[in-house]
């Protein structure tokens, strides 16, 4: 794949490395929604199928991206954390059980199961990352930590702070062995990393929508296993029921669902700006492939990893390629590092003790450099 800095309205002076914070706005995107908006100007009303069909498409092609072969287990969501809150809903969850999560993890992705663990008297058990020189990868912590007692696993792919790969293949197979769910949040892999859903079979996979997915803030899609077939939404909309369609008959009350994962929508998710700008987005992911994108963002790390390690950055050997978290060593003060990149227009992100790197496919060849010589005068 060539850059595809075209697509975006990037400053040629911009170094943005930040894609993991969230994306550029993807020009055909917003070129979808001005058309959105033009379309809402000239019509007052809203047609029928307006409601439904643009949803269908959408969940076909976040389903395609996953290699889903039902796109009826999509659900369109509003953040990570809603998808997240309709899992620990329908999660059976006893005393005495416990439920992991891992070391930092983003807080979307702790504070339901932190409340659902308080009301049933469960224990969250938080693992934590390895001692620095250890041979035991973060992976291996999990499995060791998996017993009988757990009732679920929420983890991501790739750690939000500081790019840890979790290899999810092998916490399926310990999860299933002992019965447990396994609840994945996506946000900072799906649309850069590639994913199988059929393949690692979760009970869940949350992705919110406006970093590695290129859509609009306040999106989001959640991929719901069997598990969760016949569960209870957060919320009773009518949208959601067998038969909406029929508006002259939404007085009938229906008190069952649409298939599968369709009861689990927000309400209000055909969003006449919202959707077109998801789909454009959507067709861009699909026609790169996360595949390209991970080889991408491979090959603008590959001539600067000699660099940082001869400066004494450290950085996990068990990474993606698009978000990576270098910890610095002693001497090199972080505050230095912040007003450094900052003076030369260089966005990253800081989480913890991790400049949080995240290129994407609108990044040049050159910029990555431009971060190694930022740090190398420093």
């Amino acid at each position: 794949m060539h850059c595809q800095r075209h697509l975006f309205p990037l400053h040629d002076d911009e170094v943005y490395l930040n894609g993991a914070s969230r994306s550029p706005q993807l020009c055909a995107g917003a070129d979808a929604a001005r058309q959105a908006l033009q379309w809402r100007e000239d019509n007052s009303g809203m047609p029928i199928e307006a409601f439904f069909g643009p949803v269908q498409q959408l969940r076909a092609s976040f389903a395609r991206l996953i290699h889903a072969t039902e796109p009826d287990r999509v659900a369109l969501i509003p953040a990570a954390s809603y998808g997240i809150a309709t899992v620990a809903k329908n999660l059976p969850l006893s005393r005495g059980q416990e439920l992991l999560v891992v070391q930092d993890q983003f807080p979307s992705n702790y504070y339901a199961w932190h409340r659902l663990c308080a009301a049933a008297g469960a224990t969250l058990r938080m693992v934590p990352r390895p001692t620095e020189g250890s041979d035991e990868s973060w992976t291996d912590r999990v499995l060791e930590a998996i017993t009988p007692r757990t009732a679920a696993v929420a983890i991501a792919h790739v750690h939000w702070a500081d790019g840890t790969l979790f290899d999810l293949l092998a916490l399926r197979r310990r999860t299933e062995e002992v019965g447990a769910w396994l609840v994945i949040d996506g946000t900072q892999s799906i649309g850069a990393l590639p994913f199988d859903v059929e393949r690692i079979r979760p009970d869940a996979l949350i992705a919110g929508g406006y970093k590695w997915l290129l859509g609009p803030y306040g999106t989001g899609y959640a991929w719901y296993g069997p598990r969760m077939d016949d569960g209870i939404p957060l919320e009773e909309n009518w949208i959601n029921r067998t038969d909406s369609h029929e508006f002259h008959r939404l007085a009938d009350y229906r008190h069952d669902y649409r298939p599968l994962a369709a009861r689990y929508s927000v309400g209000q998710h055909s969003n006449f700006i919202g959707i077109p700008m998801q789909q454009t987005a959507l067709d861009q992911l699909n026609e790169w492939t996360p595949e390209g994108v991970q080889a991408y963002t491979a090959a603008l790390w590959e001539p600067v990893v000699g660099e940082l390690r001869a400066l004494g950055i450290e950085f996990n050997e068990e990474r993606a390629h698009h978000l990576v978290g270098l910890r610095l060593p002693d001497h090199l003060p972080l505050e230095r590092v912040k007003q450094a990149l900052t003076d030369r227009k260089i966005s990253v992100s800081y989480r913890g003790d991790s400049v949080r790197v995240s290129p994407n496919v609108y990044n040049r060849a050159d910029e990555l450099q431009q971060l190694v010589e930022a740090l190398t005068q420093i």
